[in-house]
């Protein structure tokens, strides 16, 4: 049974019943009588007139009946549901982002969705925005228990329905609450990373082990080559020598900040556990492979199909690795066009 209103009726029972009709209109087509003691589901109700499908009693299967005659009650609701709530919106960014900036990067793509009809969206962050201390794969399933926690309280209870969304680091966070909520989880997106493979360690703890055997340097190398636009970052990284960027770093707060936060996410990271937080889920993913990304290309892309049971989808979109979250000049961005379009199966 749907979650529906559930109606008796509670008149017509000297006369067989009450009259079902074909359609909304009272002058179209009488099927027949609905018996008096019915019980019936709501389809849909507009104003006094309620089209039905029978659970008990006599008559038509299925029709328009009206809820009056005169000052009659023709039929009581004898069940009220709450209708179902849509499901919230759950993002992440990508990671080299502090929480201020992560929620600026998204601020347009919760826009659309919103603008789309989901109007219940949340942001979530990494373990350093929760002051969560720790690394490696054993720490990621107490970072997965927060992000639940959150997002119980964004929902307002544990059993909405949700739709995730992670660009590039922020996809292990959105695939890895995806398997732990199960059939609650309705969609997943994904856009700008390669798949993660069941068994297999992921990206970020391979970044993670490389820049162990580095240096600072290296990991500012690594984040500028996905920003060429930062022309800061990238000059500090690649065109200092190593006096210059010591220098740099010490007398920028914008660089200081940006290295320890690239050793916390990326360095000393947490990871998820291939064998224990992710594995496939019943909901259907769409991945997004931006043209301009060479990392996340469609045959990289196309690995996410194997985390989905319930149907996947690979689309190109125009950008590189960040710019394909951004609108261009008259507002548009392909990416939030394709998520919009697909999100209206959630919006009544």
């Amino acid at each position: 049974m749907s979650e529906t209103q559930v109606w008796e009726v509670i008149a017509g029972k000297e006369k067989g019943g009450i009259v079902v009709r074909e359609d909304k209109s009272i002058k179209s087509k009488e099927l027949g009588r609905l018996s008096f003691a019915s019980y019936v589901e709501e389809i849909e109700l507009a104003g006094d007139r309620l089209n039905y499908r029978k659970m008990a009693g006599t008559g038509p299967e299925t029709g328009w009946v009206s809820l009056k005659l005169a000052d009659k009650d023709l039929l009581k609701c004898i069940i009220k549901r709450e209708p179902p709530k849509p499901p919230l919106f759950c993002a992440w960014y990508s990671g080299g982002f502090f929480k201020k900036d992560g929620e600026k990067l998204l601020a347009p793509l919760i826009d659309a969705v919103q603008k789309a009809g989901v109007e219940d969206t949340a942001i979530f962050h990494f373990p350093n925005e929760y002051d969560m201390i720790g690394e490696g794969r054993e720490a990621w399933a107490s970072y997965v228990d927060r992000l639940v926690e959150e997002i119980n309280k964004a929902a307002g209870d544990d059993k909405r329905p949700i739709v995730t969304f992670g660009h590039s680091r922020g996809a292990s966070p959105a695939i890895c609450v995806a398997t732990r909520l199960g059939a609650r989880c309705k969609k997943v997106y994904i856009a700008a990373c390669g798949a993660m493979v069941q068994g297999h360690p992921t990206a970020w703890e391979n970044l993670s082990v490389a820049f162990k055997q580095g240096g600072d340097r290296d990991l500012l190398k690594w984040f500028s080559s996905l920003q060429p636009e930062n022309v800061v970052l990238s000059r500090t990284a690649n065109d200092t020598t190593d006096e210059e960027f010591e220098e740099t770093v010490k007398g920028s707060k914008f660089m200081s900040d940006m290295l320890g936060l690239m050793r916390t996410q990326y360095r000393n990271a947490m990871y998820p556990d291939p064998d224990k937080d992710f594995s496939v889920v019943p909901a259907p993913i769409m991945a997004f492979s931006p043209i301009q990304d060479a990392g996340s290309g469609p045959e990289a892309t196309q690995g996410w199909g194997a985390l989905t049971s319930g149907g996947f989808q690979l689309e190109t979109v125009d950008g590189g690795h960040m710019d394909c979250l951004a609108p261009n000049a008259e507002g548009k961005c392909e990416l939030f066009e394709k998520i919009c379009k697909d999100l209206g199966q959630f919006v009544s």
